[in-house]
């Protein structure tokens, strides 16, 4: 196998190399690969403008002209074995369909074999993705421990993969993915929860349409919200224009000592994540047309951020 020159099919290193072969390709042939995107490569000239993304054998392409799109692919073809699929419908679990104003993502089709694994297709429908004010905990005194949590860890991994176009329920996702290790009934009730939400409303998504190139970031945080180490959840959300492009709901690594730590390290967060999107869109030749902003809604963490001596005062 190590005389081997080529990568088989199937081997852990084989994606690896399948990708060193295509890159290269790519960068002898003009591209420039992302300094913050390992996956995109492109290529800008007088009146070209290709982008292509790579996610192990599979591969988005688009440019500003549909010839030069043709043109590529059939230099691909030359070079690799692969199968044109025509225009983007159905990728990595998430469905794109076009209208005469935008691009509308969604995740019916694997939100419907979610239901249909948890046996909750005929599932009454739920308003909200979870109950107001509920609280998760790993306390078992007050609830059974699951007999069967291989079940629960299944159904909890593919809500986190429906999380990258459902923002409304990446918040409580990201809790029940915290009991992974042990869950109890409480926690498959919440999960529950999720399901019948997600069972009214299977086609929402992201809608994306170019309305304004501004970005603008919204980061918010609870304080010790968690009842068992007393850490808190960072949010933010990012969008460009009206278009949200980059999400999170996280808890935080330490605990902080009020509710102005809290909020002062979920706009840390938000601005490690501002950065590298600002770099993609550089490397994507998109002029913003104004600074990003980033808002915050505690007046104690704006002053804790513009003034430097109040930051060593808190540690």
């Amino acid at each position: 196998m190590c005389c081997l020159h080529k990568a088989l099919y199937g081997l852990k290193l084989a994606p690896r190399a399948s990708y060193t072969r295509l890159s290269q390709w790519l960068l002898d042939l003009g591209f420039v690969a992302s300094q913050v995107d390992t996956s995109l490569f492109t290529f800008h000239g007088d009146k070209v403008h290709l982008y292509i993304l790579i996610y192990v054998d599979d591969l988005l392409v688009t440019d500003t002209h549909d010839s030069f799109i043709f043109s590529l692919i059939t230099k691909l073809m030359t070079e690799f074995s692969l199968k044109d699929l025509g225009a983007l419908g159905y990728f990595l679990g998430i469905q794109a369909t076009r209208d005469a104003h935008g691009l509308h993502l969604c995740q019916s089709k694997n939100i419907l074999d979610i239901l249909h694994r948890a046996r909750m297709v005929g599932a009454k429908p739920y308003s909200a993705p979870c109950l107001s004010g509920a609280k998760l905990s790993a306390n078992t005194s007050d609830h059974d421990p699951l007999s069967d949590a291989i079940e629960y860890r299944k159904i909890v991994s593919a809500l986190q993969y429906c999380t990258l176009s459902r923002l409304d329920i990446a918040s409580t996702v990201n809790q029940l993915c915290q009991y992974l290790h042990a869950p109890t009934s409480a926690h498959w009730a919440s999960a529950n929860q999720v399901l019948r939400y997600l069972k009214g409303t299977v086609d929402h998504g992201l809608y994306y349409t170019h309305n304004g190139l501004n970005l603008q970031t919204y980061s918010d945080s609870d304080w010790a919200d968690d009842l068992d180490d007393r850490r808190s959840t960072t949010r933010y959300g990012v969008f460009l224009g009206s278009s949200l492009i980059s999400w999170s709901a996280k808890k935080q690594p330490m605990v902080s000592q009020s509710s102005t730590k809290a909020e002062y390290h979920a706009l840390d967060f938000a601005v490690a994540e501002l950065y590298p999107l600002c770099m993609i869109l550089r490397d994507l030749h998109i002029p913003l047309h104004s600074s990003p902003i980033i808002w915050c809604d505690n007046i104690n963490a704006l002053a804790l951020d513009s003034n430097l001596i109040l930051y060593f005062m808190h540690g």
